[in-house]
């Protein structure tokens, strides 16, 4: 970026968003600009071993050192993407009895507060997302303020993740010398740079398909419906391809192997289409099928992909589908993965690339950078409303100070 604009960008204008994933750290450096925001910079750092804390803060120290040293800018604050096992999302019913006939905003804030009042065990609190709206006996409100009734409902959906699991991530990040702006679900993070108004408006399905977890999140119109974590994905994906091949491999090697010759288009292959892989000890190469792998890889993924299915069908959730599903995360990457989505949910499947910013990169608009970049975006959007929110202050406080001036002149004078 050129050095002018950048210093023309205020300091509390910039932001910072972290993807801790299971096989690599992002961290972008962005910029809001009006109502859009600029990538200044995106970090991809591969991660050894995410399950020991000093690799993951080493890791991230280095990604914090090295942008800091390209962009000159200073990474405080970052809004870190959360998914996986320990994260749950349930629904809750509000119900309210309104003091005066009339729907205010102070009812609709006190129907969500008790709605999302979970118990202590269900884990710390990530977001609450209020859905349709109940006023005696009518259903399906979007909005209810200035409706009449009696008596006043919400559904809501409140994601929580277990308190030890916030922790472990609070403290990795802390020791890299950052703190954090916020929580965020990975799919919600993803949807903010992949779908389009006119899926949401639809209602559509996000899956972010990564190394560790496949999430899914169930939009219609501004409301998220429904969303979960299954703790099966690419790394299950790999440990198929080790196990299943004529030859012995690590895992290390299965995703070399899976990256280079994987797909899922089996039609597509000829028959007797071989690829090398090295054999333990140094006994040279052994060749193996690329439609054999092509048929672990496919099995699992449909497995997965149905296992989703089966879920949203369960809760009903699929007849609100209507504008599709979206893929995103780095196993988008296999070929054909779209058309095995297709199969097992019976919708229109599109592949979601990070769009709409400016400063960004070629090589980062894919799917694997979706829930990095959209991290921007809602960190974009936390700093708007928070600004608007100071603003309605300020002004609050200047009329009421205009008042209180008026009133003493009128003391003093008359």
């Amino acid at each position: 970026m050129d050095d002018n604009k950048q210093n023309m960008i205020k300091k509390d204008d910039y932001i910072f968003g972290l993807d801790i994933g299971t096989s690599k750290i992002n961290l972008f450096v962005g910029a809001i600009e009006g109502n859009s925001v600029r990538v200044l910079e995106c970090g991809d750092f591969p991660l050894a071993n995410p399950d020991a804390f000093d690799s993951v803060v080493e890791t991230l120290g280095k990604a914090v050192h090295m942008l800091e040293s390209s962009t000159s800018i200073d990474v405080h604050d970052v809004y870190v993407g959360i998914a996986g096992k320990h994260v749950s999302s349930i629904n809750y019913k509000g119900l309210v009895t309104l003091p005066t006939s009339e729907v205010r905003d102070v009812d609709i804030e006190a129907v969500v507060k008790q709605a999302s009042t979970v118990p202590s065990s269900a884990g710390q609190i990530i977001h609450v997302f209020p859905g349709d709206f109940t006023l005696d006996e009518e259903r399906g409100i979007k909005n209810p303020k200035g409706k009449t009734g009696c008596r006043l409902g919400v559904d809501v959906q409140v994601v929580t993740s277990r308190q030890n699991a916030l922790m472990d991530i609070t403290k990795c990040v802390e020791s890299a010398g950052l703190s954090i702006a916020d929580f965020v679900l990975e799919p919600l993070a993803a949807a903010s740079a992949v779908l389009t108004d006119d899926e949401r408006e639809l209602g559509v399905a996000l899956i972010d398909f990564g190394a560790g977890s496949a999430d899914i999140a169930v939009f219609v119109g501004d409301s998220v419906r429904y969303t979960a974590s299954l703790d099966l994905a690419g790394n299950t994906v790999t440990s198929d391809i080790s196990k299943c091949l004529k030859v012995p491999i690590s895992l290390a090697k299965a995703e070399e192997i899976k990256k280079k010759y994987g797909t899922c288009k089996i039609s597509n292959l000829i028959e007797d289409e071989m690829f090398p892989v090295p054999a333990v000890g140094g006994r040279g190469d052994v060749q193996c099928s690329r439609k054999l792998l092509a048929n672990v890889i496919t099995a699992r993924v449909k497995e997965i992909f149905k296992m989703l299915a089966k879920d949203l069908q369960k809760r009903q959730l699929d007849v609100l589908i209507n504008g599709g599903i979206v893929l995103t995360g780095g196993c988008c990457a296999l070929e054909g993965i779209d058309a095995v989505a297709e199969q097992a949910f019976g919708k229109p499947v599109r592949i979601g690339h990070p769009t709409g910013m400016s400063g960004i990169q070629d090589a980062f608009q894919k799917p694997s950078y979706a829930t990095g970049i959209g991290l921007l975006y809602y960190a974009a959007k936390q700093h708007r409303e928070n600004k608007k929110r100071e603003t309605g202050t300020q002004i609050s406080v200047s009329v009421k100070k205009g008042l209180q001036r008026f009133k003493d002149f009128v003391k003093t004078y008359f």
